[in-house]
């Protein structure tokens, strides 16, 4: 397989994935009449999820140190960075979506 045929699967994956989540949390919502303990599974999901924005800002802060105090020269197109964006939204979701899962069974 070459790269781009895994870059698609994914990109196809995360796109699933987000459309999923976004459907069941409306179905949820209605279901359980956005009350009180459905906006708290959700603010603990939301957590869940925001922990990778931080991951992420750690290995770009990360990378830049080590690009900047060794001589690598590394160059992104433009496409290849918001597919990268795309794939990291799409991880996000998936995290949310396992978050939203796990909390509703438990809670």
């Amino acid at each position: 397989m070459n790269e781009q045929t895994i870059i698609l699967f994914f990109l196809i994956i995360a796109t699933s994935v987000t459309l999923f989540l976004y459907i069941w949390k409306a179905k949820k919502t209605v279901e359980y009449k956005n009350d009180e303990r459905w906006q708290l599974l959700q603010n603990k999901a939301n957590n869940a999820a925001n922990y990778s924005n931080s991951i992420l800002i750690i290995l770009l802060a990360i990378g830049s140190t080590v690009t900047l105090f060794s001589d690598i020269q590394i160059t992104f197109t433009f496409d290849r960075v918001l597919i990268y964006g795309i794939l990291f939204i799409g991880l996000r979701n998936v995290i949310e979506l396992c978050a939203l899962g796990y909390f509703d069974k438990r809670l």
